[in-house]
């Protein structure tokens, strides 16, 4: 019995609270042991530092049971399996090698699904496909069942495929942050608001639309904005419109980001935590944010485990994008737990031999991990032939129109040729003062520069508290 509440416990655990909370909304159970065990599920995907023991005292065909509903009925909405299963009927349609039960269940799939399901624009894509194979065979029959299904919802497929398109065009500009007037960002932000609170939408459209609302709250640093959307998002994913793993993996990713941007660290644990509870193609992406929260916290030696442990992913990892971003993170890992000279080395050797590829990619993020453990091993020379042998001062000051922007690069650069008796204490204060003032007018930047000051005041206490009342003035 042991072994056997060992394997429901670890199947249980792996299951997401919302997921849980779904499972709750649909159940039907007549047994009160049924409804226990759930709601001790419920309680435990919340809670995993507090796990609570299933009862032994429940008979082990009952757990038998939960499992295997648990798993039919969150596969029978998980948007990626029936995407899986569409691409299969569309290989099958398209090679004129469909069978007749797997055509029964394409109808049966035509009688339920609406445009509101999340795969929507795909379905209807494959029943063009389907009643083109219908008609050269004069199915009539089946033929007539697809052509009304295709009528009917005629009009709003083609105003999801054309909304598609606008947020495609919408993306490059929000990602490229290309938008430059607060117009344009009025313009985006309720062309994508507009398209994720229409529920009469395809599911697809409309999470593609909140991943891009995201994105345009992210580089306006409108947190506030973006917390009442992810409201509104928690909701649905209590229900069966967004579900997969996958897509609340990205959510919860997305909520940590929030909440780690609005100093409201607990809740960006928790959060990060749960986006690294399931193995995905943006697992690195998502551990290192998690542990972004976890250096914020102090809980260093947590942070270095996680990332030791996950060295192995980044080798197989293809995206350099994401290597730099687990690179950048582990070196300042390895600083905060006082492992200075390996985070030098190890930050040496991996910028030479991937050079081009931090330039290309992320070299931002990668030298403002690279200067700050330089600083910390007194490797002031070092951080300044960097500095300049590859402009990075004037590279850094190439984004300084944009609302990210801080000058980490600059104020170290100016650290290091204070210690090296290049710049004097008065220019070292000046420059630092005159670039913070302009910074510290808006709410998110002005706590980043204190941040960045309190990294930089174990070298000059004395002086960095100095400017830090001059900025406060």
């Amino acid at each position: 019995m042991r072994n056997k509440l060992s394997t429901f416990s670890e199947f249980a655990n792996t299951l997401y609270p919302h997921e849980a909370e779904y499972l709750l909304s649909v159940q039907q159970f007549n047994k009160a042991d049924n409804l226990k065990v759930v709601n001790l599920i419920i309680y435990n995907s919340k809670n995993p530092l507090n796990l609570q023991p299933y009862s032994t005292a429940i008979d082990k065909r009952t757990y038998s049971y939960i499992k295997k509903w648990i798993e039919d009925t969150l596969s029978k909405v998980d948007v990626d399996l029936f995407y899986n299963w569409l691409i299969e009927i569309e290989k099958q349609v398209m090679s004129d090698s469909i069978l007749p039960e797997e055509e029964k269940v394409l109808l049966e799939k035509s009688t339920i699904i609406d445009s509101t399901h999340y795969y929507f624009i795909r379905f209807y894509q494959v029943l063009q496909h389907y009643r083109d194979y219908l008609m050269v065979r004069n199915r009539t029959r089946y033929y007539e069942e697809i052509t009304s299904y295709l009528d009917k919802y005629n009009n709003q497929y083609v105003r999801s495929v054309g909304l598609n398109n606008e947020l495609n065009a919408a993306a490059e500009k929000v990602v490229f942050q290309l938008t430059k007037t607060n117009d344009e960002f009025v313009l985006w932000e309720n062309l994508f608001r507009d398209i994720y609170f229409d529920l009469s939408l395809d599911g697809y459209t409309r999470y593609r639309a909140v991943v891009r609302l995201t994105i345009l709250y992210y580089y306006a640093r409108e947190f506030d904005k973006l917390r009442t959307v992810y409201e509104h998002l928690d909701i649905q994913f209590k229900t069966n419109i967004f579900y997969s793993k996958r897509i609340l993996a990205n959510y919860y990713a997305n909520r940590a980001m929030m909440h780690s941007k609005l100093n409201e660290l607990d809740d960006a644990e928790k959060y990060g935590y749960l986006s690294i509870r399931q193995h995905n193609s943006d697992f690195l992406f998502y551990l290192v944010s998690l542990c972004g929260v976890l250096l914020k916290k102090s809980k260093n030696t947590e942070a270095l485990h996680l990332m030791t442990n996950s060295i192995s992913e980044l080798k197989n990892t293809i995206s350099f994008y994401y290597k730099i971003g687990f690179v950048s993170f582990y070196i300042k890992t390895l600083d905060a737990s006082n492992l200075h000279e390996k985070a030098v080395s190890y930050a040496t050797t991996f910028f030479e031999g991937y050079k081009s590829e931090i330039f290309k990619f992320r070299w931002h993020l990668f030298f403002s991990s690279f200067m700050q453990v330089l600083i910390r091993a007194e490797k002031y020379s070092k951080a300044i032939s960097y500095t300049r042998r590859y402009k990075l001062v004037a590279k850094e000051k190439q984004s300084s129109d944009k609302g990210a922007y801080l000058p980490i690069i600059f104020w170290y650069t100016l650290l290091a040729e204070y210690m090296e008796g290049i710049t004097s204490l008065e220019k070292f204060k000046a420059s630092i003062i005159s670039s913070g003032k302009e910074l510290i007018k808006q709410k998110y930047q002005s706590r980043k520069v204190f941040e960045l000051l309190d990294k930089m005041a174990f070298v000059l206490p004395n002086e960095i508290k100095e400017i830090k009342e001059v900025l406060c003035k």
